[in-house]
């Protein structure tokens, strides 16, 4: 296994240990956040707020997930995960490896990534920036058993209490040894290839200091039957709490070191009806069952590329990989009079690379006879497998990309102090808060996006090459051009940098019945660095064929400018009695757009964001505005009501939150399909309105336990048209009007578990306004304790093995019926099986 990892994680480990030895002598009972004893809604908030009130008192919308909740849902990826926190809509069809589209409320993902939702670890965020290309925030977090629970903020304090978060905050906060104990649990796919060891310990050293220790090691080629390892990553993530003497306060010291590799998936075929614009019908294609099989091939499992050094260089097909080293320190500490001061701080180097068989599916006719690279194809022939050499005669062939990105540099440096303090006033309690961020977030990477040509198929798809009328080569291992598939846009090399400042201030006044409270934060990001797009076409000789090629020795473009922008949002609750309170609230946060503004004409040659007026002129290189779009702003209204009481013997929390917001976005697009013309890379500018509701419930009596969240949204999108003037709201797409989860648990004497979950959406349209259904997959688990200490589970997810469209969707081929589609569909029938020590 991967040595360097576990000898990283002993030294952390050390360093910790001798750190906290060495400092004053400390007490026990300070307070802190994790391992919190509070549940349901008297639990503490630790994101995006405060840190001092209860999801009851709280005047935003607020949900926690603890770790035995998710342990028994048995999410594939960090997005379904994400899919058990209302107000967060995922499709969750990326795979393990991240790569989602992550939208809130509503207010949807125009390109990628999660522009609006931050994900943070223990409070900072892993990367300022979620939807950085090649980089989103979601290839970085990874759900193990050293987090305690996963604390999401819609709305409200993700606006003020965190930069780049006008949507949401999701935390992950770890176990800090308040209770000593731990387990080591093995999990085995039973009708996949996969292995995985969670483990986690952690307890009290002495009387002041505590530890905690976990992770996960993971292996296999996962539920989509790849012939070889996609999936290898271990995790592992520590820290050290030393409580202060007085019982003020603590200070802790954290790591976490990782090495991942696991896989992105981009879609598979379907097959389907159309009916005017509605889709139903939705079945496998023909070799190429989405539900249990993917492109990813051992004929494809490494590809050449021409690297930034000039050369030929073979690389794998790894999805995505990461390699990460985190060292952090929390300060939190109570002085008389009521003063708090908490400091959390991070030093993180991240570093990896995304390289993925993109998918796109389209009829063979026409190739042979056409013009590549200069010259007629005579022929298509399989370029490996079993038939290599042989003449290719289907139907159909998938010639997206074959992609590799290099990220050098993701490191950052972050560290956000807070001071508050708490006044009487008569009746009333005021705390007045003031708060300084600072994050510094570099991002340097080199893209090589490759022309490629394969068969359709799910079962190790050969390459396709070409062949001249002579009967010569045209292309090597199906690569047609080294770098170019996009044009000069995406053959890139850059090194950014992004320092992100932001003073903030909070007032709220508290009394028996009411609270108001208001905050404002103000940012400052100042953007340096530079990079090169592709320049001219040239030919490389690869095994004797001459490829066309670029390079990133185009057009340079340098940044030096910076941004300032206000953030705010206000509140009031009213506590209606002791297990009721209602809430409103307002706010505007912004959103900068980091690396997605660059190589689009919005960069003048000084380095500053380009005018409108520059953009006109076209001067200093300027061709479209930089400053208007440089920074989204979402505006958020919410009404929210929590309660909780007793019913049929049994306890209940409901918290729903009705909510109205708007946003508009401009950001760089990789994707053909949703540029004009089909052409990769472009700018897309638009606005966005929303509406709705989201619901989030639990009900305990006895041994059953049932959760469930849900989020209604009418989400609609303007464009730009022709002429350059907006053009009318429509129907947002890829954005279902609602998506739920709904998990329900009955413990049998202490002795067995038996759970059934459901998570499913309803129907949403394409770019062009087809309707794909909607659906929904069960799952089901069985847990038995045989001994104490010993747990044996199996888990079944999609056991109806239903074909559920969740992701984007294009008709492929609208020629035949029934028509082919290029689809997001979620995993088939997947049966797991574990076992779990506890000590």
């Amino acid at each position: 296994m991967k040595k360097s990892i576990l000898r990283a994680c002993a030294s952390a480990v050390a360093l910790a240990a001798a750190a906290s030895i060495a400092a004053p002598t400390f007490a026990q009972d300070a307070a802190a956040p994790a391992d919190s004893e509070e549940t349901g809604l008297d639990e503490i908030v630790v994101t995006a707020s405060g840190r001092d009130k209860s999801r009851l008192d709280s005047s935003v919308s607020v949900t926690s997930v603890d770790a035995e909740l998710v342990d028994a849902f048995k999410p594939s990826s960090e997005a379904e995960v994400f899919r058990m926190i209302p107000g967060i809509q995922v499709p969750g069809t990326s795979g393990p490896g991240g790569n989602s589209n992550i939208a809130v409320r509503g207010l949807p993902v125009a390109t990628g990534g999660s522009p609006f939702v931050q994900i943070q670890e223990d409070g900072l965020p892993v990367v300022l920036f979620g939807d950085i290309q090649f980089g989103n925030n979601d290839y970085w977090t990874r759900f193990d058993a050293s987090v305690e629970r996963v604390e999401s903020v819609r709305g409200g304090g993700s606006t003020t209490f965190a930069s780049q978060a006008p949507g949401a905050v999701i935390n992950y906060i770890s176990h800090t040894g308040k209770k000593e104990g731990g387990f080591v649990s093995l999990s085995k796919g039973v009708n996949y290839d996969e292995t995985k060891v969670d483990f986690r310990y952690g307890g009290p050293i002495n009387d002041t200091l505590r530890f905690h220790l976990g992770g996960q090691f993971k292996t296999g080629r996962g539920p989509l039957g790849a012939d070889f390892n996609v999936s290898d990553s271990i995790q592992v993530k520590g820290n050290v709490t030393q409580d202060i003497a007085d019982g003020n306060g603590y200070f802790r010291l954290l790591f976490k070191v990782a090495d991942t590799q696991e896989p992105n998936y981009t879609g598979a075929p379907a097959l389907a009806t159309l009916s005017g614009n509605k889709i139903s019908n939705v079945q496998p294609f023909p070799g190429f069952d989405g539900r249990n099989s993917s492109n990813y091939s051992i004929y494809n499992r490494d590809f050449l590329i021409y690297n930034r050094t000039g050369q030929l260089e073979r690389v794998e097909m790894s999805g995505i990989s990461t390699k990460q080293t985190q060292l952090g320190g929390q300060l939190h500490y109570e002085f008389d009079g009521g003063v708090t001061v908490d400091n959390n701080f991070r030093w993180s180097k991240l570093s990896g690379s995304f390289a993925s068989p993109f998918l796109n599916v389209r009829r063979a006719a026409g190739i042979v006879g056409s013009t590549v690279n200069g010259q007629v194809v005579g022929s298509i022939r399989y370029a490996s497998g079993p038939n290599a050499g042989q003449v290719f005669t289907g139907t159909y062939v998938d010639d997206n990309v074959n992609v590799r990105t290099n990220i050098r540099d993701l490191g950052s440096l972050a560290n956000d102090l807070t001071i508050a303090g708490k006044f009487a006033l008569g009746a009333f309690d005021l705390t007045a808060r003031g708060g300084f961020f600072y994050m510094n977030q570099d991002i340097a990477m080199d893209w090589h996006v490759n022309k490629s040509l394969r068969e359709v198929s799910g079962n190790n798809p050969s390459q396709l090459d070409l062949y001249n009328t002579a009967g010569a080569r045209m292309t090597v291992e199906g690569i047609s051009g080294y770098n170019n598939n996009w044009g000069n846009c995406c053959a890139r090399d850059y090194d950014l940098s992004y320092t992100n400042t932001a003073p903030y201030a909070a007032l709220e006044l508290d009394s028996d019945d009411f609270a108001i409270d208001g905050s404002v934060r103000f940012e400052n990001i100042k953007a340096s660095g530079g990079g090169r797009t592709g320049g001219a076409e040239f030919n490389v000789n690869s095994n004797g064929v001459l490829i066309p090629t670029m390079t990133a020795n185009g057009a340079s473009e340098v940044l030096d400018y910076s941004r300032n922008y206000v953030s705010w949002t206000a509140g009031a609750l009213w506590k209606a009695n002791s297990n009721t309170s209602l809430f409103v609230r307002a706010s505007r946060g912004g959103r900068f757009n980091g690396d997605r503004q660059t190589f689009g004409g919005k960069i003048a040659s000084n380095g500053a964001l380009c005018t409108g007026a520059m953009a006109a002129a076209g001067t200093m290189g300027c061709s479209a505005d930089g400053v208007t779009p440089s920074v989204d702003f979402v505006k958020q209204y919410e009404l929210g009501l929590k309660n909780r009481g007793d019913l049929a013997g049994g306890r209940y929390t409901v918290e729903i939150t009705a909510l109205k917001g708007n946003f508009k976005q401009s950001t760089f697009e990789l994707s053909a399909t949703r540029c004009p013309g089909g052409s990769g890379g472009c700018v897309i500018d638009a606005r966005y309105k929303s509406y709705g509701a989201e619901f989030y419930g639990t009900y305990n009596n006895g041994g059953f336990t049932l959760v469930g969240n849900a989020t209604w949204t009418k989400a609609t999108r303007s464009g730009v048209g022709s002429g350059g003037t907006p053009t009318p709201f429509t129907r947002a797409p890829y954005m279902p009007d609602l998506v739920y989860t709904v998990q329900a648990n009955y413990d049998i004497l202490d002795a067995a578990t038996l759970g059934l979950n459901v998570t499913g959406q309803t129907s949403i349209i394409d770019d062009a306004g087809r309707q794909y259904p909607g659906g929904a997959v069960v799952g089901v688990n069985l847990r038995v304790m045989p001994l104490s200490n010993i747990e044996l589970g199996i888990q079944g997810y999609n056991v109806f093995n239903r074909y559920d469209l969740r992701g984007s969707g294009n008709i492929a081929d609208g020629s035949t019926s029934p028509i082919v589609l290029g689809t997001g569909p979620a995993l088939g029938r997947t049966w797991t099986a574990s076992v779990k020590y506890s000590f």
